[in-house]
């Protein structure tokens, strides 16, 4: 694993300028020039030197029990929460075809029908029933103008009698 061989590189390194500042100064003289870095705080840092010495001790103990003492292995413990995994993402599994399945009777059907016999169809009683009320309309139209028509005679030949009722809309 990369990560292994990250961590392994950082603690040799972070090791290294433990052991090495002590050494790089005592060997500098007192007169230093102005522009060198200051020495490095690890404290600052928020990294316990001891505890990763300690480690890195036992963990070479170990190693020399078991296997070469110049294989380095460590192992890094990492808690977090995983992802949550969805499948099915974005896909309707309960209403229409499943992506990627066979085609329904009905797909086939289109698929295979000239497109000239896919047109609507007429609705012929859709027809009939509208042209009977249509009809029934114009029959209850002329009844009415009938009756009226009859009424106005009645009435200038002096007979009283009542008025037609008025049309239904």
């Amino acid at each position: 694993m990369p990560s292994k061989l990250v961590m392994t590189r950082v603690l040799v390194a972070m090791l290294a300028m433990c052991v090495a500042a002590p050494l790089v100064a005592a060997a500098q003289p007192d007169s230093a020039p102005a522009n060198q870095a200051p020495a490095i705080n690890t404290d600052a840092l928020g990294v316990s030197i001891a505890r990763i010495q300690r480690q890195l001790a036992a963990d070479s103990r170990a190693r020399s029990q078991g296997s070469s003492p110049l294989r380095l292995e460590y192992r890094v413990d990492v808690f977090g929460s995983a992802p949550s995994l969805r499948f099915f993402a974005g896909q309707d599994l309960v209403w229409g075809g499943v992506p990627g399945s066979a085609p329904t009777h009905r797909d086939m059907l289109f698929q295979m029908t000239p497109q000239i016999f896919r047109q609507p169809t007429v609705d012929f009683l859709g027809l009939a029933v509208g042209a009977a009320a249509a009809g029934a309309k114009k029959v209850e139209d002329w009844r009415y103008l009938r009756d009226l028509r009859n009424y106005q005679k009645l009435i200038e030949s002096g007979v009283i009698v009542p008025a037609p009722p008025p049309r239904k809309n």
